[in-house]
């Protein structure tokens, strides 16, 4: 049994490899400039004394606080535009899903489970 590769085949592979060549640097940059520093202030709802200098060094190296869970990491994009991005993008799978449901019935979650 053979494996049979075409030229559109390298294409698409070349395309898939440049994607994650660029995601693993847009990583490594966003990830090396978030780190914390000492000098944070304790993200807790918890109440907890500070230091003489008013900050508390309670979170540790690497911590995504709540905050980078539901930013950008460009300053530039307002907060708004990510909120309808992602109502824009639940709309679409929504209706996706209900065409799917309507089209195929409920028996298409059991294509969707094998």
């Amino acid at each position: 049994m053979a494996l049979v590769v075409y030229r559109y085949d390298c294409v698409c592979f070349g395309i898939v490899a440049a994607a994650f060549i660029l995601f693993l640097w847009v990583s490594w940059r966003e990830e090396a400039a978030s780190r914390c520093e000492d000098d944070t202030v304790y993200e807790s709802l918890l109440v907890a004394r500070s230091d003489a200098d008013g900050f508390l060094h309670a979170t540790p190296r690497a911590h995504v606080g709540s905050n980078q869970l539901w930013t950008s990491c460009w300053k530039g994009v307002h907060p708004g535009w990510l909120v309808v991005t992602r109502f824009a993008s639940f709309v679409t799978m929504a209706a996706f899903l209900s065409w799917d449901t309507h089209e195929w019935d409920a028996s298409i979650f059991v294509y969707y489970t094998e």
